[in-house]
């Protein structure tokens, strides 16, 4: 098949540092290309990123990176620009898909020249919708990663319930594995957290839950690994100061991003209790860090969004704190019940590793290809009526 991906303005792929949606479709990307597919990537160039137009077996199409702004809607006028260019940069394809906001909009008519030569339109979705599906009637094919989703987009646009196809984010199981020692619990646990330092993450949570262990006498590290600046999706310096204010004079760490895949699951491997208390209903997807941490043998403890139901169970492969009122009791309770129960650690990390292996890039890329194949056959058939 000759599939193209379009990427947004605000993040390149690897090896430049990349968000997780670029992430997961450059994998994708490589592994459509190992089997034999003609893939083509349209996205931001960066000066980590290999000189040329292939790369690893994929055709990189590049657009000057933008920098991402303060607010959610100057990022979305940023987009029509970019996706105005990148629109002029697209192949002839079977399957044509994107996260960009305006680029489904942009060629909603079939009866748009360029339209006509892209094959299956696929609208990606990562974030849950806000009023935005009205604007992608024209699209072929929308794909996303969690049932919520789903049924958010559902609620909006009734009629595109039959478009809708459900593949979950995919891991790199080659990279995110289990430590080749069994490790031995270390004398003060370290709990962990991997994503952007953000507030909708619920790490003020978590901080306000290791200062009450700290506060009962127990003894934890606390690592918050990701990038916190504005221009990479962060809550900025305010928001680390209030961390560093929750935590007083507690050794609270704040390393910031790590890009390479390698280095972030050593980080993984390194740590003792995962904990991603993003209280986000309406902002998550299905995250891949939570996947991550699964297959590096570590049981996740998160908030109870629905959005985790595919690969998160309670007491099964981690564990789920209540939102609401109290919530930070429940967070520290769920923390110390994992660090104190050896026997409880060594189940929910066993079944978290199963879980995660659903989740490898390898299964992940067959679900889409034959997702593709299926829209690609029904498009030959007639395009569906918008």
């Amino acid at each position: 098949m000759r599939i193209t991906i379009v990427l947004g303005p605000f993040k390149p792929p690897p090896p430049a540092p990349s968000g997780a949606i670029e992430k997961v479709w450059w994998k994708l990307a490589e592994v459509f290309s190992r089997q034999g597919h003609q893939v083509v990537v349209v996205g931001p160039d960066h000066a980590d990123l290999p000189r040329g137009s292939w790369i690893e077996g994929v055709e990189y199409r590049r657009l000057p990176l933008l920098d991402r702004g303060r607010s959610v809607r100057g990022d979305i006028i940023r987009d029509f620009g970019w996706s105005r260019r990148a629109a002029r940069l697209l192949p002839d394809a079977d399957v044509t898909i994107t996260n960009c906001f305006w680029l489904p909009w942009l060629l909603r008519s079939p009866r748009n020249p360029i339209r006509r030569r892209i094959g299956v339109l696929n609208m990606h979705v990562q974030r849950f919708p806000k009023g935005q599906m009205r604007l992608y009637r024209g699209v072929d094919r929308i794909s996303t990663v969690s049932q919520a989703i789903v049924d958010g987009i559902v609620r909006e646009r009734p009629d595109f319930a039959e478009r809708v196809a459900l593949i979950g984010n995919p891991v790199d199981l080659a990279t995110f594995h289990p430590p080749g020692d069994a490790a031995g619990g270390s004398e003060a646990p370290r709990i962990l957290y991997t994503g952007r330092i953000h507030p909708e993450k619920g790490l003020h949570l978590l901080v306000e839950a290791w200062r009450r262990l700290l506060a009962s006498g127990r003894t934890f590290g606390l690592r918050l690994v990701g990038p916190a600046d504005l221009g990479d999706g962060g809550g900025g310096p305010e928001y680390v100061r209030r961390l560093r204010s929750l935590a007083g004079d507690a050794p609270l760490e704040l390393p910031g991003g790590v890009s390479d895949p390698a280095a972030l699951a050593d980080e993984l491997r390194a740590a003792d209790i995962y904990c991603y208390p993003s209280i986000a209903a309406k902002g998550e997807a299905s995250p891949v860090a939570p996947l991550e941490a699964m297959a590096c043998g570590l049981p996740p403890v998160v908030a109870d969004l629905p959005q985790y139901a595919a690969y998160i169970r309670d007491d099964e492969t981690g564990l789920v704190f209540a939102r609401g009122d109290e919530e930070v009791q429940r967070l520290e309770a769920a923390i110390d019940r994992l660090a104190n129960n050896q026997e409880l650690r060594r189940r929910l990390s066993g079944n978290a590793i199963e879980a995660a292996a659903r989740y490898g890039i390898e299964e992940i890329a067959t679900a889409y290809l034959k997702d593709f194949e299926r829209s690609a056959d029904e498009l030959r058939r007639g395009r569906p009526e918008s």
